[in-house]
């Protein structure tokens, strides 16, 4: 086997069962995508504004967002940017949140702007000019930047002279100041992620494609020259299939908020936004799809309702729909007191929380005001997730196995996520021609019976792997009524 064709697994980079790249064969396993689990609201709108749109008889502005909080290691905190926080009239600059555990989140005085003649309030804006600012959207922190002053790095949008994004940077994510790289065309859904890894700065943009709102990819490697953007994401004939049959049960079902519009000749689907942002060894991407079910009477935009799609990707360019297209996050039924019953706007980005995953998402009730509609309409939810845990590889109904291609690695020991409580899994090591390498064989191997998120693997009397200098290794992971969800190096 050419040199070439193995790859080679860092330490502590965690192999996740999205796709088949690396996959040499498997027999009796079946592959399943696991929804998150909902937490509710973590965000709401302030109380103050919503109580004076009421008085005023306007719309309180709704909290959105276009980020992950981000861990501030010198101040010991999270820290989160919101938007659409504050009156209509008060636009151009984002809310800004602290919490220690992220899920209390709370309004610090910034002192950063003026609001009805005072500076007491949460505000934050990138400069645009000298004489208006815009929201801070999407946020990363650069660890290794050696300027403290561009630790924290920022996308905003506007819509003058052009509708692109630019840049900002800031020591403390409080006070920002626009960085001078050229700014990039896009529509009004811009997002942004790190990629520290590589070093790699990723902001996907939104251009029309073959089905209305799409998505391209820009990068760069220091945060000045930016890729040209290639569309990367966009819906296809078959969504459009598929959004015909999510409209009609939707339609049909009266435990879900109903859109005030619908017209059957215009229902379709396109993509309103995706996140693009690095996890372990691939590329993940949520897509918030738009199903359209009809123009609104004054023409301006359509009603509708989204839901998340979980994507996959090794290179950013060419992306796999996990779990036959199906949500990943999806609309709460009515009655429960849930924001996200009608529109939402998927995650920026997971956030490693020990073992679990938080993924912080704008959900919202409603996308035309009904009939006596309430101002507390929108919120920042939280979901969470097994680590690892977007994708299986199940032998829920008996024994199954999977074996990798050849690879090298770095470390001495093997770990797995895995749900074995009642079953077992047991790992051989075999070498790059699929002969099992001496004393790492299933009869050697001690059986891997719990459920964690960490679990180490061993072969009798001995928990290394095998001398790195003996070449490339497979492994055949041999289940029996488990579940697996990845595997490392350490």
């Amino acid at each position: 086997m050419a040199a070439e064709t193995i790859r080679k697994f860092p330490r502590e980079e965690r192999q996740l069962f999205f796709d088949d790249a690396d996959i040499a064969s498997i027999d009796g396993l079946q592959r399943r995508m696991h929804r998150p689990e909902k937490k509710g609201a973590v965000i709401r709108t302030d109380p103050y504004m919503a109580a004076r749109a009421q008085q005023d008889g306007g719309p309180a502005y709704r909290p959105q967002t276009r980020t992950a909080p981000v861990w501030d290691p010198e101040a010991g905190l999270w820290k989160f940017w919101t938007i659409g926080a504050k009156m209509d009239a008060d636009k151009g600059r984002s809310s800004y949140h602290e919490s220690r555990d992220g899920l209390h989140w709370y309004q610090p005085n910034v002192g950063q702007l003026e609001y009805e003649g005072s500076r007491d309030n949460n505000h934050v804006a990138i400069p645009i000019d000298d004489t208006s600012t815009s929201e801070v959207l999407g946020v990363v922190y650069d660890a290794d930047d050696p300027d403290p002053a561009r630790r924290f790095k920022a996308i905003s949008f506007t819509m003058v002279p052009d509708h692109a994004i630019f840049f900002g940077v800031s020591p403390d994510g409080v006070t920002w100041r626009r960085h001078d790289a050229p700014a990039i065309l896009s529509g009004d859904e811009p997002n942004f992620s790190f990629d520290a890894a590589d070093r790699r700065f990723i902001a996907t943009v939104k251009v029309r494609g073959p089905h209305g709102r799409s998505h391209a990819l820009t990068t760069s490697e220091d945060f000045e020259r930016w890729s040209e953007p290639q569309l990367v994401f966009h819906a296809d004939d078959e969504d459009q299939e598929l959004a015909r049959a999510v409209i009609a049960r939707r339609l049909a079902d009266p435990a879900l908020q109903q859109t005030l519009i619908n017209h059957p000749d215009e229902h379709s689907v396109d993509v309103y936004n995706f996140s693009v942002s690095r996890y372990e060894s691939r590329y993940i991407g949520f897509a918030s799809m738009f199903h359209h079910v009809g123009r609104n009477p004054t023409g301006r935009n359509h009603d509708g309702f989204h839901h998340v799609q979980l994507a996959s990707s090794r290179d950013m360019y060419t992306w796999l729909r996990q779990g036959e297209r199906q949500a990943f996050i999806d609309s709460s039924p009515l009655g429960g007191g849930a924001y996200d019953t009608l529109q939402m706007l998927g995650p920026s980005s997971p956030v490693v929380r020990g073992d679990e995953l938080w993924f912080y998402y704008t959900g919202v009730k409603f996308r035309w005001p009904p009939p006596n509609w309430d101002q507390d309409h929108a919120a920042i939810c939280l979901a969470t997730l097994r680590r690892d845990g977007f994708v299986s590889l199940d032998a829920a109904d008996g024994a199954g196995s999977v074996v990798t291609e050849p690879f090298l690695w770095e470390g001495e020991r093997l770990f797995i996520n895995a749900v074995a409580d009642e079953g077992e899994i047991s790992v051989e090591v075999l070498d790059a021609d699929s002969r099992t390498v001496p004393g790492f064989g299933r009869e050697e191997a001690h059986a891997v019976t719990d459920d964690g998120v960490r679990q180490a693997v061993a072969w009798q009397s001995r928990g290394q792997l095998p001398d790195r200098a003996g070449g490339p290794i497979r492994l055949r992971f041999n289940l029996n009524g488990a579940r697996l969800y990845s595997y490392w190096f350490e």
